[in-house]
């Protein structure tokens, strides 16, 4: 992997390196400061908050003693998930079908079951003190992908049909499905979700048209701290293959998470943080391989129990992968090695829970410069290798038993430090490799949250409610011969409140948020370009509002209408604000514009919710107007300084983002399950109805599967319609009489994909086996997202393993 020693970089701002050094010591200074600093407030917290804990558990506790059976048979299921919601309590059903919840408080809980085969199930269970409450739960068969519980969007768990947005789950065996090699390419079938990439590592996640600092990507609710979202030859830094569940927000969601959250939210849930003791030793271990690449990924997850009060667990995992194949040949340049370290330890009582965790992630991966002698546009010649590492420490607590006028109260900090390095060539010499290195990025990153949630009694009018506090800071060093962007500092605060109330069959929530961003550049020379008159470079600040009103109606049992208006907002990016210089992924000049205001999105969301016991369907219409839209707009001149790339500047216009998407589940027959999904975006600016780029053309999937609780086989169709909406071409500045043509229209396809597999159980353990192929007939594609489209096609035939035990 990485190597940081005995390794000789050169690039033009050598000169500047002890003074970067001094720069990087102070700033680990400041991360050693800041994780002792985080770390003493959630000791401090967790003791502060203990003996209101045990205050709580005065008296005797009761117990929940369960057994989970199969309904038509009335034999025990195995590996069934159990959890109560809302307290971090989790289980596993043993070989007799039995599980059980001790040290409760009296009152009603609702036990949710999870088991590949079935279909979801809750139960409400009341505990008195002092007793056992037994409770039986009946798993009726069904082969329908439906989650039991939802968090990210909603603020605590909850059901897919109590959502307030359009939401997407993958989890289970439908997730390992649909495991990728990266969070994008893992949820492009899901809809309204489309995939930009610039070779298969670099890949990003697409929400109804939207893409980069709009789609708030995150890792167990907290922000991922790396550069993903700033340009498309960055790789968002989380790998997918040890996710439990990744929960997609289509839509504004701006009240629970502030800026970055215009398009929509992706939280990747593993819970590296123990949330629960298990009984014993447990885990999961896994192994993947494809051969579109070559490529072949291992993984373990182990979950340990210390004494009667003390969780650990571990992760490890490790992914390499060679050039992709195509149907056309190969792509050079990219490969891709990465690998991935966890460890989290848990303080867990009756009350709650506290605890740590500490992760570190490494991924090297190539970026295509040409396909079979053609140069791909804006790419380097022969490619570059970008190297990342990310490491973080990360603090959770909850306190689960009512503290004061609240039900739960819970506590989150982050501290991650990020690096990057674009490596254009390598070198042998005496002295060792030298690196010619294009750009760099060393980024430190911190976030806290806390939230108080409350709930009304029964029978009122108001039925819950939560207030909360938030944090971040941002430090960014960039480096390199062209590092195009300047070093920057970022801070936030914000805080927000929303509330429910529920009316019969009407659920209404209503939520409000105000963030307060300052950006201070640390290089204040004002920016300009040919004669224009400089712009002044300095320190901004943004204060704005987000706010929501949404409903639902259950107009029948299993038929809720739901609709939602909001208003979201997204502060300008450091790079926005301040770029100036080459940007090799866009084959551009980027000229940033330090008066920038924030762009501001009022969006509608209409949509209809079918379950019953064989359809789950989800249908939805949207709009989001976004006022000063930020994009870069060619200006007719190039570079200064080789004048070979058309220069482009940061302006604001306002524009239009609407469509539809929609998913449907239908088990016609016991077993046999028809599955589509549909998706389209139209988006433009409003003053000329100019198209935007970057948009996923109208596009779907129409599959059919026998599934049964012992194996299923399927085969789906996948196509997309011809994408010819594109941005008009500009005069080109450097060839006087052609023309820039901004984006070519891409060819619509159709492809086939086929996928088996098999559930066995021995003892406790649960093994997965899933065959899949994709692109069946290794068809010629094109993804209009992809940066390289212009030139290289997307992947041929794929044939995918995953191979997969739970204990």
């Amino acid at each position: 992997m990485r190597t940081r020693y005995h390794i000789r970089t050169v690039d033009f701002h050598e000169t500047a390196q002890p003074l970067r050094q001094q720069v990087r010591g102070l700033m680990l200074a400041e991360g050693r400061a800041m994780i002792r600093t985080w770390l003493s407030i959630s000791i401090l917290w967790t003791l502060s908050i203990a003996p209101a804990g045990a205050m709580a558990q005065t008296g005797e506790s009761g117990l929940i003693r369960g057994t989970v059976l199969d309904a038509s048979t009335g034999s025990p299921v195995v590996a069934a998930h159990v959890h109560l919601r809302n307290l971090a309590r989790h289980d596993f059903s043993h070989g007799d079908g039995a599980f059980h919840f001790s040290d409760l408080r009296s009152g009603s809980y609702t036990v949710v079951v999870e088991r590949l085969g079935y279909a979801t199930t809750e139960v409400q269970v009341e505990v008195a003190a002092g007793e056992v409450s037994n409770v039986e739960i009946p798993l009726r068969p069904s082969a329908l992908a439906v989650a039991g519980v939802v968090v990210t969007g909603v603020g605590r768990e909850r059901s897919v049909n109590q959502t307030y947005r359009p939401t997407s789950v993958l989890s289970g065996e439908e997730l390992g499905r649909a495991l990728a090699s990266s969070v994008a390419a893992t949820i492009q079938g899901e809809p309204g979700i489309a995939m930009l990439s610039f070779g298969p590592a670099p890949a990003q996640p697409v929400i109804r048209g939207m893409s980069g600092d709009r789609v708030l990507v995150l890792e167990d609710g907290h922000r991922t701290g790396d550069l993903s979202s700033t340009a498309p030859d960055h790789a968002v830094g989380i790998d997918p293959v040890t996710a439990r569940r990744i929960e997609v927000v289509r839509g504004p969601a701006g009240v629970l998470y502030g800026s970055n959250a215009l398009g929509g939210v992706i939280n990747v849930i593993r819970e590296e943080v123990p949330r629960t003791q298990p009984e014993g030793i447990g885990g999961t271990v896994s192994f993947q391989a494809e051969s579109m690449n070559r490529g072949a990924t291992g993984a373990a997850i182990v979950r340990v129990p210390l004494g009667n009060a003390l969780a650990i667990r571990g992760e490890v995992t490790g992914r390499r992968s060679g050039d992709l194949r195509t149907p056309l040949g190969e792509i050079s340049s990219t490969q891709a090695e990465g690998h991935n370290l966890a460890l989290g330890l848990s303080v867990i009582r009756p009350w709650g829970y506290a605890g740590v965790a500490v992760r570190r992630y490494g991924l090297d991966h190539g970026l295509p410069g040409e396909f079979q002698g053609e140069e791909i546009p804006g790419a380097h010649e022969g490619g570059v290798d970008a190297e990342t590492e990310r490491s973080l420490v990360r603090v959770e607590g909850a306190h689960l038993a009512g503290l004061g006028p609240f039900e739960a109260v819970e506590f989150d900090a982050s501290l991650v430090r990020y690096l990057h390095d674009e490596v254009e060539d390598r070198r042998e010499t005496a002295e060792g490799t030298v690196r010619v290195l294009g750009t760099s990025f060393d980024q430190l990153y911190g976030t806290a949250n806390l939230v108080a949630r409350h709930e009304h009694s029964e029978g009122s009018f108001l039925a819950e409610g939560a207030v909360g506090l938030f944090a971040l800071g941002r430090d960014l060093i960039t480096g390199g011969s062209f590092p195009g962007s300047r070093d920057a500092q970022e801070a936030a605060l914000a805080a927000y409140i929303f509330e429910e109330v529920q009316w019969d069959r009407i659920r209404v929530q209503v939520g409000a948020r105000y963030d307060w961003t300052r950006v201070e550049p640390k290089d204040t020379r004002p920016i300009r370009l040919g004669g224009e008159t400089p712009r002044p470079v300095r320190t901004r600040t943004f204060g704005d509002l987000s706010g929501a009103f949404s409903l639902l109606f259950e107009a029948r049992p299993g038929w809720i209408v739901g609709s939602g208006v909001s208003r979201s907002f997204r502060t300008p990016s450091i790079s926005e604000l301040f770029s100036d210089g080459p940007h090799l992924a866009d084959f551009s000049y980027d000229v940033g514009n330090p008066e920038l205001e924030s762009e501001v999105g009022v969006g509608l969301d209409v949509f209809v919710r079918v379950s019953r016991n064989n359809v789950e369907a989800e249908a939805t219409l949207f709009r989001n107007q976004v006022e000063n839209f930020i994009y870069y707009a060619p200006t007719g001149e190039a570079d200064p300084r080789f004048r070979r790339f058309p220069v482009f500047r940061a302006r604001g216009d306002d524009a239009v983002f609407q469509g539809a998407d929609g998913r449907i589940q239908w088990e016609a027959a016991q077993g046999f399950v028809f599955d589509g999904t549909l998706s389209y975006v139209q988006a433009f600016r409003t003053a000329d109805d100019d198209p935007l780029p970057r948009i996923p053309p109208l596009n779907g999937r129409l599959g059919v599967r026998y599934d049964v609780p012992r194996y299923f086989v399927g085969g789906e169709w996948e196509g997309a319609q011809q994408q010819d909406r594109v941005p008009t071409p500009v005069p080109d500045p450097v060839n006087p009489g052609e023309l820039v043509i901004l984006e070519r229209p891409t060819a619509g396809y159709q492809l086939f994909n086929v996928s088996a597999g098999i559930r066995i159980l021995q003892g406790e353990s649960l093994h997965s086996l899933i065959l899949k192929m994709d692109n069946l007939t290794d068809r010629v594609r094109w993804n209009h997202l992809s940066r390289a489209k212009d030139v290289a096609p997307e992947p041929g035939r794929n044939l995918q393993l995953l191979y997969r035990v739970e204990f």
